[in-house]
This record gives structure tokens, C-alpha cells and sequence, in this order.
């Protein structure tokens, strides 16, 4: 935060209104510019009162009496002619001007007869009898006027340095020119203006200061009305231009605001540290449980595989038991059947290996060889009378191959 830091000026000598003598006909030239001191002009007084032009009046009565005692000297009739309608016509001038007054725009002018206020009037050409004369010429415009107010201290005692623009304007001229004289209204309002200034700045710290520029100071410039109210003045607004504390402490401010700013950048650092660290956590320990609800979810899984193993065992354990019992009421009540069921199985598979001429054969006995060979015999008689052929000769040698009884094994080859 930069600042201005230009010295306030001293007011103890700083005067800038002022009122000027100067001709009638040059006062709106006057009111327009400022003197050689860099003044506002705000009261003008004509160097003339009296506005009958001396110098063609007293050219008109030179002619007029020269030309009429030179042509009766002369005894010439012409001259006198001539000189007598050119002075009446040149007193005529130099008197007519006289009841013409011309205010310049933005201005007011005060008539007086005798020494003694009559009335004011405004810009413009008037008709005003030589009698009565223009006293005052007073301005209409606005006026601005700065008030400096160097070391003025703050509520928590630091010097502050505080400069104000007002503007003002005269609304009564009468109240304004004989009450009072512009250098000395000057300092009377910059008193006042820097009393109430002060007072202003001592029920404020000096951080306020800094932001006096954007402060509504609507109660200053009434307070400042009513205490110019007598003098015929009005102010319009008031802007503060300049408001500082002291160098120093406004480095110790903007210290002490980067050390705040720091902090805060600094803490904001740590509560992200902070957040991610949390967040890191909180993201392992889903990780975590969302590891354990997989474990979880596989072993509830097999466990409900092996409950439904176990169900399934139990179920066929109950079948087959129920089978069993099932078969050996059977049994009790048939007890033959598993003789005639094992024969007949028996017979199938013996069926089996005759129809199968690769086909190896393990027995135990001679009996068992001849068993087969007659179930084959039947096998064969029955294929024949069904099929209504006689059935084919055993080849020569079959009755060879037959091996002894006792043998272990017997293959019959195609």
C-alpha cells in the first residue's frame, strides 16, 4: 500500500481568498483569474464610485464654452454652430454611461447611496441613477477552499496529517461584505475547519484514519454550517484529499498486516496438510475394510458352499439310508429276489464278454468256463430260432481250443 507521503502545507501563513480594487468594466476579467499570489478574488470593489465619465463631460464643456467664446471673439457664426451640438452631445455621452451598470455574469453588485446599503442586484445590465453608487461586486460561484491540519492527534495518540477540500459559496452578499473581510473570513473558516477537523481525528485511531477518504462527513459540514451560518455562507460538500498517519506507522501496519497475511497463507497450509494427511488415512482405512468385507464375503461364500456340502451329504446320507431300509424290507420281504437279481446281472455281463471276441476273461474255476460256453450255446440256439436259420458250424479246432479244467484264463480269437 503506497501513499502520497507530500508534506501538508502550514496554514499559519496561508491565505487564499481575498478581495481586490479594480475598475467597474474589468471586474468579470477579475473574478475569472487570480492575483499574483495565486488568490481567489471574492469580493471586488470599483476604484470609482462615482460612473459619470470626467473626461467627456469636461471634453464637451471645453468645446461647448471654447467654441462659442472663440466664435464671438472671432464673430464666427459657423464655429459656434458646430461647437455647440458637439459639447451638448459629448456631455450627453459622458453622462448617459453613468446610469448603465453592468454586473458581470456569476456575480452580485451591492448599491449604496449616501454611505447606506440600498439593495443587491445580479448579473446583467441595469439602469442605476449616478446618485447611487456600486459598493461591492460579490461572486456567486463556488469556491474551494483547503484546509491543512498537520499533527493532530488520534484517539490512541499518533500524529496524523489530514488535508480537506470544502466548497463553499456566498448566499447573502450584504451578510458576507459588512460582516466581515475576505482575509479574515479566511481565517476564521480555516479555524473552524480544522477545530472541527481535529476534534473529528480525536475520536478516531489512526487505522481509521486511513480510511477517512471513504467516511461520510455529512455531520462535519453541517456542524461547520451552522457555525458560518452568520456570515452569509453555505457550504456545498467537503472531500478529504489527503489522510495519513505517520510513515512509521504505517510501515508497522503494513507490517503487521503481512505477518496476518502469512499467518493465515501459513495455516491455510496446514489445514491442506492436514486434509490430505485425513483424507490419505481415511482412503487406507476403506482400503482396509474394503480388503476385509472381500475376506469376508470369500469365507461367507465357503461357508455356504460347505453348508450346502454338508446339507447335500446329509441328504444323501438320509436317501441312501432311506434306500437301504427301503431294500432290506424288500429283501425281508422277498428273499430270493437277490439271488435272482445277481444271476441276473451275472448273465449280463457274461453276455457281454461272449458277444466281445477281444475280450479277456479271469475265472477261477472250470465250472465257471463251462457255464459261459453252455450260456453261449443258449444264446446261439436262441438267435436261431428266431431268425428261423440254422446256426453256423463251429469252425474245426474249436473244440481244441477248449482248455482243461484248472486252467486260469481262456481267449477266444476271431
Amino acid at each position: 500500500m503506497e501513499e502520497e507521503t507530500q508534506p501538508v502545507p502550514d496554514s499559519a501563513a496561508y491565505v487564499q481568498l481575498v478581495q481586490l480594487k479594480v475598475p467597474l468594466d474589468e471586474a468579470g476579467d477579475a473574478f475569472g483569474s487570480l492575483d499574483a499570489q495565486g488568490r481567489v478574488p471574492i469580493v471586488l470593489i470599483p476604484e470609482h464610485l462615482n460612473r459619470i465619465r470626467n473626461e467627456v463631460v469636461i471634453l464637451g464643456l471645453l468645446i461647448l464654452i471654447g467654441g462659442i467664446i472663440v466664435g464671438a471673439l472671432i464673430r464666427n457664426n459657423a464655429l459656434i454652430s458646430i461647437a455647440i451640438p458637439v459639447g451638448i452631445v459629448l456631455l450627453l455621452l459622458g453622462v448617459y454611461r453613468s446610469f448603465m451598470v453592468r454586473v458581470p455574469e456569476g456575480a452580485n453588485a451591492l448599491l449604496q447611496r449616501a454611505g447606506r446599503y440600498m439593495r443587491t442586484i445580479g448579473s446583467g445590465i441595469h439602469w442605476v441613477p449616478p446618485y447611487i453608487f456600486v459598493s461591492h461586486l460579490v461572486t456567486r460561484r463556488e469556491i474551494p477552499f483547503d484546509v491543512p491540519v498537520v499533527a493532530s492527534l488520534t484517539k490512541d495518540n499518533v500524529r496524523a496529517n489530514v488535508d480537506i477540500l470544502i466548497t463553499f459559496s456566498i448566499t447573502d452578499p450584504y451578510k458576507f461584505v459588512f460582516s466581515i473581510a475576505p482575509t479574515d473570513f479566511d481565517h476564521v473558516f480555516q479555524a473552524a475547519c480544522q477545530d472541527a477537523l481535529r476534534i473529528l481525528l480525536r475520536d478516531i485511531t489512526a487505522e481509521q484514519v486511513i480510511d477517512l477518504k471513504r467516511e461520510d462527513l455529512t455531520p462535519l459540514l453541517d456542524q461547520l454550517n451552522e457555525h458560518l451560518a452568520p456570515y452569509g455562507v453555505s457550504l456545498q460538500k467537503i472531500n478529504v484529499t489527503y489522510a495519513m498517519p505517520p510513515l512509521e506507522f504505517v510501515q508497522a501496519q503494513e507490517a503487521r498486516q503481512l505477518a496476518i497475511v502469512q499467518q493465515a497463507e501459513q495455516e491455510e497450509k496446514y489445514a491442506l496438510a492436514q486434509r490430505r494427511q485425513a483424507d490419505a488415512e481415511k482412503l487406507a482405512r476403506q482400503e482396509v475394510i474394503a480388503t476385509v468385507e472381500r475376506k469376508k464375503e470369500a469365507l461367507q461364500r465357503k461357508y455356504q458352499t460347505a453348508e450346502a456340502r454338508r446339507k447335500l451329504a446329509e441328504m444323501e446320507a438320509e436317501t441312501e439310508a432311506y434306500r437301504l431300509a427301503k431294500l432290506e424290507d424288500r429283501l425281508a420281504e422277498f428273499p430270493h429276489a437277490a439271488e435272482w437279481e445277481m444271476e441276473t446281472l451275472r448273465l449280463g455281463i457274461a453276455q457281454a464278454l461272449a458277444g466281445n471276441t477281444r475280450a479277456m476273461l479271469q475265472v477261477g474255476s472250470a465250472d465257471d468256463i463251462v457255464r459261459s460256453f453252455i450260456i453261449r450255446n443258449v444264446m446261439d440256439s436262441a438267435e436261431v430260432e428266431e431268425n428261423g436259420q440254422p446256426a453256423a458250424e463251429a469252425p474245426a479246432g474249436t473244440a481244441g481250443d477248449e482248455r482243461k479244467p484248472g486252467q486260469s484264463q481262456a481267449r477266444k480269437d476271431s
